[in-house]
């Protein structure tokens, strides 16, 4: 009787879950096939690992003797997945907005500090510096139209400014401005932002307009400007908003339009959200902005402090969410922000240790090298490098590649700035679904 209960409950664990029957591979045997692609008796034997690895855009669809280097996996999960974009300053300094180390030498200099060397040897943080200049300013307000001044007053930035200066402040008046074109062409000079702007825009055309491309899920940036919204406005000459900023909790996503959410808060290159009062009126009654209604900004160590240390908040949890749901391609950051680090080390692991688990589950728990196919399979963020302008050699990327593989993150290495716009030129050229999102379950 012991017996036949025991076989039924075999049964009964076996029709419970999908067991494999195939030979688990080495660790070795998965780096050789990512590699160089499946030998030509492996499409049986290795059958389940080879539909692993292409769901995984290592192997090309439907060819695994083709495997797919970084720049052709990052077109393969675009195509299958999407991509949530991840911006840095390196966006925006092709139009005069200065780099973080630049801001924070010009802020000190707007509140009396012209050393900045002895500041960087006393506070080595950003955040310190930033503190300091905040403290110096003598009240969120003042601390605000610093920062402002500047990011928009640098010289190159002027004529730019002027235009952005005169459009209309109400949402009605603006489809009728007639400098559109202008401003769009203005912004196009910085050659990065015209690419990402023009991945997110894209030209629909059977119904001859533009619309939002449902394959890039949401932007995050960590940048207070808002040239790139900007951009995308004027594409539309001002008619259809397909990019809605997310600066603060209370705002929420639309569902026509791509969320950009400023991780850092934003500071509206027209001035409009801090200093209404000194621009032109859309009516009599707007009322002046008090510290209390202020955007909500990170720049300072306290303001850190108030928002992203705290697990539950907005800043925090919002990037958190989208690296451990979706994949990431990283633009023109340095991704030395330890706090980007942190969300993307925690979403990695927890990722392998549950890959891990199904695949040893999957091969009845015989899965010596689980971990290390989980581990492979868990790589599923790009961050896009250029080897030339940062004078980075064969060995040292190797390094790179190394120590960020560790953190879910695979380098696509780029010849120059160049090449790396163009790498975001291919996505919007060859990596267009147009049933993105639409595609009806076989049956």
């Amino acid at each position: 009787m012991f017996g036949r209960c025991e076989l039924l409950w075999s049964q009964n664990i076996c029709a419970m879950r999908i067991r494999s029957k195939e030979q688990p591979a080495s660790a070795g045997e998965i780096e050789r096939i990512i590699e160089f692609g499946a030998r030509s008796g492996e499409r049986e034997s290795r059958k389940r690992l080879l539909e692993r690895l292409e769901c995984s855009c290592y192997l090309a669809k439907g060819q695994p003797e083709r495997a797919l280097k970084a720049r052709d996996r990052l077109l393969a999960q675009y195509q299958k997945d999407g991509l949530v974009l991840f911006l840095g300053a390196g966006v925006s300094l092709g139009s005069g907005i200065p780099s973080w180390n630049s801001l924070i030498e010009d802020v000190l200099q707007q509140v009396g500090i012209g050393d900045y060397d002895t500041v960087k040897r006393a506070f080595p943080s950003l955040l310190t510096q930033f503190e300091l200049a905040g403290l110096r300013a003598g009240g969120q307000k003042a601390f605000a139209e610093i920062l402002y001044d500047c990011l928009y007053e640098q010289p190159g930035f002027k004529h730019l400014k002027s235009l952005l200066k005169s459009i209309p402040r109400g949402r009605e008046e603006q489809p009728k401005w007639s400098q559109w074109d202008d401003l769009r062409k203005e912004l196009a000079k910085n050659e990065t932002l015209r690419d990402v702007g023009d991945l997110l825009v894209l030209d629909d055309s059977e119904k001859r307009t533009l619309m939002r491309n449902p394959q890039i899920h949401a932007v995050l940036t960590v940048n207070a400007d808002n040239l790139l919204e900007l951009y995308c406005l004027a594409k539309t000459s001002g008619k259809h908003r397909l990019v809605t900023m997310v600066d603060r909790a209370s705002v929420g996503d639309h569902p026509d339009a791509t969320p950009v959410y400023h991780l850092h808060g934003t500071l509206d290159a027209r001035d409009e959200n801090f200093r209404r009062t000194d621009s032109p009126c859309v009516g009599d009654n707007l009322q002046e902005i008090t510290d209390d209604l202020l955007p909500r900004l990170v720049f300072r160590e306290s303001e850190y402090y108030e928002t992203i240390a705290k697990p539950a908040s907005f800043v925090n949890h919002t990037p958190q969410s989208y690296f451990q749901r979706l994949n990431v391609l990283f633009i023109g950051t340095s991704l030395d922000d330890l706090n980007i680090r942190r969300w993307l080390y925690s979403s990695f692991q927890e990722r392998v240790e549950q890959r891990t688990k199904y695949l040893r589950e999957l091969h009845w728990k015989f899965y010596k090298d689980a971990k290390s196919e989980a581990k492979l399979e868990s790589v599923r963020h790009f961050w896009l490098r250029s080897k030339k302008e940062e004078a980075i050699s064969c060995e040292r990327a190797k390094w790179v590649d190394l120590v960020m593989s560790e953190l879910g993150v695979q380098v696509v290495w780029c010849d120059d700035l160049c090449d790396m716009r163009r790498c975001i030129r291919e996505l919007r050229e060859n990596g267009r679904v147009p049933e993105f999102g639409r595609r009806a379950v076989p049956r």
